[in-house]
């Protein structure tokens, strides 16, 4: 049981070398505004949150504009969006920390083909848009341009749902639930939350277990994943717990393991939106193979695709990229 538990955990981890590699690297934000709120929404978050508690973030702001669209309202024509970025990156960041970028869009190729550009320009780490875009008038419907972002980006998008800026979670903690299981896409989500967060911010890694495991008996899936997280957690708290002591930077999260239930007739994405939302999460996480691309399938499995677009607040697409995030492979 123990081997065969350990070969499962295995399969699902990031190299401990990689993990330190990735929580300490340098973070690159490109910002796509288009005059949205929801947009306009994570550009504030950036602004004002994730930026201001990392004092080494470069921030690019990108807009492509279209001369033909002469029937914009104000907000969303080129002038206004690229004055209103100025301005306020000007008043909260030293110009050294940020560049902003305006562009015509080239005639028959989409913005998120143009941003996915940026993205491998610049070496991104995270994409943060607007889910819906101009034309999004539903919230349950997914812009074209993030989709493409998510598809051929090969970086981790943050998709902002949230278009009020007075529920950005600036002067309060703010809450993530990182879905996970035994999968190293799943421990990049994980990582991706740590990056991403602040002192006192609230991790919640959550599993959902099956409806029909029972509870006084775990399974080796259920086993394999709380032997991995304690590992980690511990590896937080107590520097000689972990190969480089370095987890313990992030020892001021407040991070917990939950086995969520999964109730009957209900489907695992649904169990973790209603955890999420009954924790009043700011944000979701999901992680994805940068890879499944290639192999012909879709940018995010079923049940991701089935989180983003049913919780709904913010989500994070974490993306795990096997050749340059260094998976262990099991034995």
């Amino acid at each position: 049981m123990a081997s065969g538990t350990a070969a499962m955990e295995n399969a699902a981890w990031i190299d401990c070398e990689k993990i330190d590699q990735l929580l300490h690297q340098h973070i690159r934000v490109l910002v796509s505004v288009d005059g949205s709120d929801q947009s306009s929404c994570a550009f504030e978050w950036v602004l004002h949150g994730f930026t201001q508690s990392d004092r080494e973030t470069d921030l690019l702001i990108v807009h492509y504009y279209d001369d033909t669209k002469e029937y914009l309202p104000p907000k969303w024509r080129r002038n206004a969006i690229q004055a209103d970025a100025e301005a306020k990156c000007t008043s909260y960041l030293v110009s050294k920390r940020y560049a902003i970028s305006v562009r015509q869009r080239s005639p028959g190729v989409k913005i998120g083909v143009l941003l996915c550009q940026d993205i491998k320009d610049q070496g991104t780490s995270f994409c943060v848009m607007g889910f819906a875009g101009r034309k999004g008038k539903d919230r349950h419907i997914i812009g074209s341009n993030v989709l493409e972002v998510m598809q051929r980006g090969k970086c981790s998008c943050v998709v902002f749902k949230e278009a009020d800026p007075s529920k950005l979670p600036l002067k309060r903690p703010a809450k993530f639930v990182v879905s996970t299981g035994l999968n190293p896409a799943a421990t990049k989500a994980f990582i991706d939350a740590l990056r991403l967060s602040r002192p006192g911010d609230h991790i919640h890694v959550v599993y959902i277990r099956p409806y029909l495991e029972p509870h006084s008996k775990e399974s080796r899936v259920t086993q394999a994943i709380r032997h991995k997280y304690d590992s980690i957690f511990e590896g937080m708290q107590d520097a000689a717990a972990w190969p480089s002591g370095k987890m313990v930077k992030f020892k001021d999260r407040i991070v917990k393991l939950v086995f969520a239930p999964q109730g009957i007739n209900e489907g695992i994405a649904q169990a973790l939106v209603r955890y999420a939302n009954n924790f009043e999460a700011d944000f979701v996480m999901v992680g994805t193979n940068v890879l499944r691309v290639e192999k012909g399938k879709p940018p995010l499995g079923s049940v991701s695709l089935q989180i983003v677009m049913e919780f709904p607040g913010n989500c994070v697409v974490s993306s795990f990229n096997p050749d340059t995030d260094a998976a262990v492979t099991a034995k």
